[in-house]
């Protein structure tokens, strides 16, 4: 529950952002680059190809547009022994990939080897060969770890891709195809200094893994050398906890930027995370999912037995609703968003925001105007998640740019 002071803070920032609803769209910058921003993409259908068509005029407004390959994708699969809910799609989606316009995707995450190595890496052949770069996993470490690099508008801008939540084997190898891992091992702490307290629930801290940490801070100083802008998306997080920030994503986030990345990414949750600056540069803690068919292996009646009850409006793991087959999760997953970074020339990010979305029934991803009843909503989710996790993200409606002809909000710094 929030404090009372919170609950003010809460209501002021509504207030203060929501009451001129005139505020004009700003013009961007000739001399700009505009990154695109989503976060897990799972296609499974029929029409891969329609899944974007209501959302597609603001993907294309994006120079540059960047997600994370949720799953994996194959005709063939041979399902990993570690995979805890082995979760595939045959490889006809990848076509949504080029046809929504994507440029540079994450294939770092807890699904990607789902399906085996042999198809994760058919997935990065096929996917290269349609013009989508990825990042974030490869036939080996070094390639894992290496970074995608796109030029616009005489800018590049590198992408760097980790998983620090995935399943035991699939983490890449000198030898061996796998995901670049950014993990930490857990370390638990008495809730009371002092004093012995058996069975409660401890403080956890998360001791980065020393390899990993490493190989992260030499990836991003790299890749400085070559580009412009440091673009990093990590695959992490507490998915069944609304809001939540572990101590590991606020850890690295800050290590990340500390060591000279520009921009910090999140996903994995399935639902919407705060936003914040930090030393002058943004982080996306957590932008839930884009597009999101469930592709597990396994039958519905299965699902139903497997997920969690339905009329529990605190659960947030796995949970069947007949009326939404595609998306058996919690109500919250419903929303999304597009989000943007704006770079300039000077090397800087000059602006970042959001266009507010929502899935639909059939489980395509549609806009929503930011002055709707689903657009105020989705806006207050995330500023809800910036208030409760003590970000200095403020969401404002003054001085926005439009995509596909809708208004979005910014969210900047607030002073302290």
């Amino acid at each position: 529950m929030l404090n009372l002071s919170l609950k003010r803070l809460f209501l002021a920032v509504v207030l203060v952002h929501w009451t001129s609803l005139t505020a004009m769209a700003a013009d961007r910058p000739d001399n700009s680059v505009l990154l695109g921003l989503t976060g897990d993409l799972l296609v499974n259908r029929d029409d891969p190809e329609g899944i974007f068509k209501h959302i597609q005029p603001a993907l294309d407004d994006t120079d540059i547009l960047f997600g994370n390959v949720e799953a994996g994708y194959s005709d063939n699969p041979r399902i990993a022994l570690t995979a805890a809910i082995p979760s595939y799609a045959p490889l006809s989606n990848l076509a949504a990939f080029t046809v929504g316009g994507f440029d540079v995707v994450s294939m770092a995450n807890n699904h990607v080897m789902d399906s085996g190595p042999e198809a994760m890496l058919e997935v990065v052949e096929r996917l290269s060969g349609m013009g989508v770069r990825t990042v974030g996993a490869g036939i080996n470490l070094a390639a894992a770890r290496e970074p995608a690099i796109v030029e616009r508008n005489g800018l590049k801008i590198a992408y760097l891709a980790y998983a620090s939540m995935f399943p035991y084997g699939f983490e890449a190898r000198a030898n061996f195809p796998g995901l670049a891992p950014m993990r930490s091992h857990n370390l638990y702490i008495e809730p009371i200094e002092n004093n012995y307290t058996p069975g409660v629930p401890p403080r956890i801290r998360a001791v980065p893994h020393a390899t990993d940490l490493a190989n992260m801070k030499e990836d991003i100083r790299k890749a400085r050398e070559r580009a412009d802008i440091v673009v990093t998306s990590f695959h992490w997080g507490d998915f069944q906890r609304p809001f939540h920030l572990t101590d590991h994503e606020l850890r690295i986030a800050r290590i990340v930027i500390d060591e000279g990345a520009d921009i910090v990414l999140g996903h994995h949750h399935h639902i919407l995370r705060g936003i914040e600056w930090y030393r002058g540069r943004p982080i996306f803690y957590g932008l839930g999912h884009f597009v999101f068919d469930i592709a597990v292996d396994m039958p519905v009646e299965a699902i139903k037995q497997f997920s969690g009850p339905a009329d529990d409006p605190d659960f947030y793991g796995l949970v069947w609703h007949d009326d939404w087959p595609l998306l058996p999760l919690h109500p919250d997953a419903r929303m999304t968003m597009l989000a943007y970074a704006l770079v300039s020339r000077a090397g800087a990010v000059d602006d970042i925001g959001f266009l507010p979305a929502r899935l639909t029934q059939t489980g395509h991803v549609v806009p929503v105007s930011t002055t709707s009843d689903e657009g105020r909503q989705i806006i207050e989710y995330v500023m809800k998640g910036i208030l409760t996790q003590n970000l200095n993200g403020v969401v404002s409606n003054e001085g926005t740019i439009k995509l596909g002809g809708y208004k979005t909000v910014r969210v900047v710094p607030a002073a302290r």
